[in-house]
């Protein structure tokens, strides 16, 4: 294992043992000292928890980590006008959703977006296709979508 993915691994297991849902976490400099980490594998780790919606970073305050089925805040805007465009018709039952075009009109990276999209699928407002019918994808799925607040 490389040594930078073992600091991630590092500082998942730290930040999601020691730090309850909806708590604050440290600076990544206090982070890399309580872990004897250099300060950018600390950095990476904390990246790569954001990516995965499990902490928030760069929300203009202190990073906090995540409750369970708390959408990362960066994403609300994506989550609410993909549930407002399925419901308005505008994507249909079958349709795959244009990942690329939704990163670019929310100012969301790729990961960011599959972040998003996770979640929505997780409250079924989405499904993902491994093999549908424009390939691999977040789909619309048939029936109601049922909103979660």
């Amino acid at each position: 294992m490389r040594i930078l993915d073992r600091a991630c691994v590092i500082v998942h297991q730290h930040v999601t043992t020691v730090y309850p849902p909806g708590s604050s976490l440290p600076s990544t400099k206090q982070l890399a000292l309580a872990l004897g980490l250099p300060e950018k594998h600390a950095h990476q780790g904390l990246l790569r928890l954001d990516s995965l919606g499990e902490i928030a970073l760069h929300t203009g305050s202190v990073p906090v980590r995540l409750r369970t089925r708390e959408p990362h805040p960066r994403d609300r805007g994506l989550h609410g006008a993909v549930r407002d465009r399925i419901r308005a018709g505008h994507y249909r039952p079958g349709t795959a959703l244009p990942t690329g075009l939704l990163g670019k009109e929310f100012g969301l990276l790729p990961h960011h977006v599959q972040r998003a999209l996770r979640f929505l699928a997780v409250e079924k407002t989405l499904r993902f296709e491994e093999d549908g019918a424009y390939g691999p994808g977040h789909y619309v799925p048939a029936g109601p979508v049922e909103a979660v607040a």
